[in-house]
């Protein structure tokens, strides 16, 4: 067993009934992306796949301008593989990989057990816990935005010339640069369902999560044209509890276009912190200076 089933099965193991752990899924992520395939490191024994480290490239923006990046994402070292440096050895030679690729920086997001040694073992900066908030809909209307389930192709919500403003990046910091074509990919992702919210100047994906018995509105990504006042993100937030029949919607992460308020997500809801971590990989190293990153971006859903 080797490639894709041998790393599927390295992650049930450490992460049991992940949904990670599929074939499916990762030639979708390694084999499939548009926007390149996987750099990884793997370390093998007899008894099958004992360490997995793997980058994903992406498109990043910084101040408008495109450049190749990478995300960090599915490391697993299996327990019989612990304590010898697995991590470190294969991080480090799947980075350099990276680097010999002309891919100029990796970013990622580390649970509380992980980011230590992304920062104190791979060189990682440790940017910031990424916020999030629950988020109540308020009483009003939600006119003007139109939801619907992803069914790309089907009439639902292709995207035209004139959404191009609406997929537009920063003119300052960074950003994950998405298009038509991109977004069509990531929202196939393997046993996942999506609903999108259209409304002047503003696209919107979401999905629905049960969390402690709670139907849950998660707020995967916000484009927009231009920053979105305190009514359109009210009446985001209507239109899409309205449409997962959710008595609260979840956003996590940044984005310089939204505020939606809201209250601290209860520590019972809460699986880990998210750490945004950032690693520069051009001489003189950039600094980080990430303004939208979201759900959709990290693959968390």
């Amino acid at each position: 067993m080797n490639g894709p089933a041998a790393t599927a099965q390295l992650l049930a193991e450490v992460f049991p009934h992940s949904h990670i752990a599929n074939v499916d899924y990762l030639r979708w992520l390694y084999e499939e992306s548009p926007f390149g395939p996987v750099v990884e490191s793997n370390l093998d024994d007899d008894r099958g796949r004992v360490g997995h480290y793997a980058l994903v490239p992406i498109a990043l923006a910084r101040d408008g301008v495109d450049y190749p990046a990478a995300l960090s994402l599915n490391t697993a070292v299996h327990e019989r593989g612990r304590g010898g440096g697995v991590f470190v050895e294969l991080g480090e030679r799947t980075v350099a990989k990276a680097a010999e690729m002309g891919l100029e920086s990796v970013v990622g997001v580390a649970n509380a057990n992980s980011t230590p040694g992304f920062v104190r073992r791979l060189g990682f900066e440790l940017l910031t816990p990424l916020p999030a908030r629950m988020v109540t809909p308020l009483p009003g209307t939600s006119a003007g935005i139109h939801s619907a389930e992803v069914r790309y192709g089907s009439g639902g919500w292709e995207l035209g010339p004139e959404d191009d403003a609406v997929l537009s990046v920063p003119r300052r910091g960074e950003a994950r640069r998405w298009t038509a074509q991109t977004l069509a990919w990531r929202l196939r992702r393997p046993r996942a369902g999506y609903a999108v919210h259209r409304g002047p100047g503003l696209l919107a994906f979401t999905c629905l999560e049960r969390r402690a018995g709670l139907r849950i509105a998660v707020l995967l990504k916000v484009f927009a044209a231009a920053p979105l006042s305190g009514g359109e993100c009210r009446a985001l937030v209507r239109a899409a509890c309205r449409h997962h029949r959710a008595p609260f919607a979840l956003h996590a992460g940044l984005n310089d276009l939204v505020d939606f308020g809201g209250i601290a997500v209860p520590r019972r809801l809460r699986t880990s912190p998210l750490n945004l971590i950032y690693r520069s990989l051009v001489t003189p190293p950039r600094e980080a200076s990430i303004v939208r990153f979201e759900f959709l971006d990290f693959d968390a859903y």
